[in-house]
Formats: C-alpha cells, sequence, structure tokens
C-alpha cells in the first residue's frame, strides 16, 4: 500500500481526487444524456442527410435512365415514322408528277401526229399540183419542141 501512496504523492494526486472523481460521475451522469443526446441527433441527422440519401439518389438515378431508355426509343420510332410518311409522300408526289408528265407527254405526241400528217397531205396537194404543172410544162415544151 505504501507503493500505490508514494506513487499517487509523485503523480501529486491528493485526497481532493475522490471528491473530483465523484464530481465528475455525477456531472457525467446528469450532463451526458443532454450533450450526448444532442451529438447523437446531429450524427443521425448527418447519416441521413448523406449515407441514406445516397440509395435514394441511386432509385432515382434508374429512374432517369429508364426515362432516359424509354425516351429515345420514342424518338427513334418518331424519326421511323416521319421517314415512312415522307417517303408516301415523294411516291405521291412523284406518280402525280408522273401522270402529269404522261398526260403532256401525250398531248404532245398527238399535235406532233395531227401536224405532220396535215403537213404530209399539204405535201401531197402540192406534189400533186406540181406534177400536173410539170405534166403540162413537158407537154408544151414538147409541142415547142416540135414546131
Amino acid at each position: 500500500m505504501n507503493t500505490i501512496v508514494t506513487i499517487l504523492n509523485s503523480l501529486k494526486i491528493d485526497q481532493t481526487f475522490i471528491v473530483q472523481f465523484i464530481l465528475f460521475l455525477v456531472f457525467f451522469n446528469i450532463i451526458a444524456p443532454l450533450l450526448f443526446k444532442k451529438i447523437q441527433e446531429v450524427l443521425d441527422t448527418r447519416e441521413l442527410k448523406t449515407t441514406k440519401l445516397e440509395s435514394q439518389a441511386n432509385h432515382v438515378y434508374k429512374q432517369a435512365e429508364e426515362l432516359s431508355e424509354k425516351y429515345k426509343t420514342t424518338i427513334e420510332k418518331t424519326h421511323q415514322d416521319s421517314q415512312i410518311i415522307a417517303t408516301k409522300k415523294k411516291a405521291e408526289i412523284l406518280s402525280k408528277e408522273r401522270e402529269v408528265l404522261g398526260g403532256a407527254e401525250e398531248k404532245m405526241t398527238n399535235e406532233y401526229e395531227s401536224k405532220r400528217s396535215g403537213l404530209l397531205k399539204e405535201m401531197e396537194e402540192k406534189k400533186k399540183v406540181i406534177l400536173t404543172e410539170a405534166a403540162s410544162l413537158s407537154n408544151s415544151l414538147v409541142e415547142k419542141l416540135t414546131k
């Protein structure tokens, strides 16, 4: 026991140590629920705002990815539909232009044939006139030569 007393004396611990220790225990038991309760609330709040929000953020991220995929498929479907509509419209316009072009070509062919036949008739008439004149001229030439 002397050894303990000498150690305590060398550490300058005297009889007030027991009173101080008892006061420390009393204050600790009184103050601990007030301080540690508030610290625990702060730590719990911090955990809610950091680590527990991570799982919610992952959930929101998955929803955002699903919406993104849905948006992409909708865009692709809309693009394909618009391409189909554009192709149909283009085909309709081309068929209408072919009809108009075919009608114009037929009209021009008919005009050409009618003018050609008119010119051929006119050439035949002039040819007949010239041949009849040629016949009368040859007759008159023959008469003049024979005289």
